[in-house]
């Protein structure tokens, strides 16, 4: 792969984390499978709820952080505690579900437990994929307290589905006009959560064209509009490529190449959407990662 010119001017915009106020979230009692919430409008999902901690409670005298645990049927889990991301864990294909279990940081009074459920378009070969959760299934709990072990599972959870950048429709040549983007010096790296717009023009010739976004860690790609896909270039592929021998019987796991590598680097840019001059690429980046080294290749010949 060539690189095609120079480097991309970056814009960037700072997904804003949802609150129990926004007038189109729901409400409910206990947790609710995900693809039953989005009905496949988003791969994203938010769950939030209220952690009253009193005064008294003894970690806020000795340290000792309590402890969170999330239960999901996967794919990916994103933990914010007042507005903070906490940490970020993924299931696998052979394995989707998913338990975080970390200390959080809490405070006297009223704290937020925000959880985005993330799916990441898995394939499925098996019947009934309707009937397969996509969820933070529970149990949530909340140990090292006075009263020992909170449930919160059962307690009341609001639910707003997407984003704010994708019903602003940021990938769109009229939707990234609605927000303010910051620029130059401002632009935003290693941020999680953060949407990244440049403007190019078309190279030359007729090769074939790719992004390569092995700087990125994970999120989606748009130019002028149109869905170039998700990417992931954060999942790195395991195995062991230290020997090769083909001798007896054949499995998968033989003859590996490209351990320790982004299972996908590069992503096809089909030439027909794009224009001489003025194409918008769009990239919402879930995990933080460096726009800077976004690249427009083509495929040598």
């Amino acid at each position: 792969m060539t690189p095609t010119g120079g480097g991309l001017s970056w814009q960037s915009y700072n997904e804003e984390t949802p609150t129990a106020d926004d007038s189109d979230k729901l409400s409910a009692n206990g947790l609710w499978e995900q693809k039953n919430v989005t009905r496949d409008s988003s791969d994203y999902l938010w769950y939030m709820t209220d952690v009253n901690i009193v005064s008294c409670e003894g970690f806020l005298k000795n340290g000792k952080d309590p402890y969170l645990t999330v239960m999901s049927a996967g794919h990916v889990l994103h933990v914010f505690v007042n507005g903070k991301l906490s940490v970020t864990v993924y299931g696998t294909l052979d394995n989707p579900k998913l338990t975080y279990s970390g200390n959080v940081k809490l405070r006297a009074g009223i704290n937020k437990i925000l959880l985005l459920s993330v799916s990441v378009g898995l394939p499925n070969v098996g019947v009934h994929y309707d009937t397969w959760n996509a969820e933070v299934l529970g149990p949530v709990t909340l140990s090292g307290l006075n009263e020992g072990k909170r449930d919160l599972t059962k307690q009341r959870w609001s639910y707003k589905v997407g984003l704010k950048g994708e019903s602003l429709s940021l990938h769109s040549l009229s939707g990234s006009s609605s927000v303010e983007w910051v620029q130059g010096s401002l632009v935003a790296q290693k941020q999680p959560l953060t949407w990244y717009k440049a403007i190019f023009n078309a190279p030359g010739g007729n090769e074939p064209l790719a992004l390569d976004m092995a700087s990125m860690g994970k999120g989606q790609i748009w130019i002028n509009g149109e869905g170039v896909g998700r990417h992931w270039p954060g999942y790195i592929a395991q195995g062991d490529c230290s020997k090769c021998n083909y001798a007896g019987t054949f499995n998968e796991k033989k003859c590996q190449t490209n351990c320790g590598q982004p299972s996908q680097r590069w992503y096809h840019v089909p030439r027909s959407w794009l224009k001489p001059s003025g194409n918008l690429l769009v990239v919402f980046e879930e995990w933080g990662g460096n726009p800077t080294g976004i690249s427009l290749v083509k495929r040598s010949r």
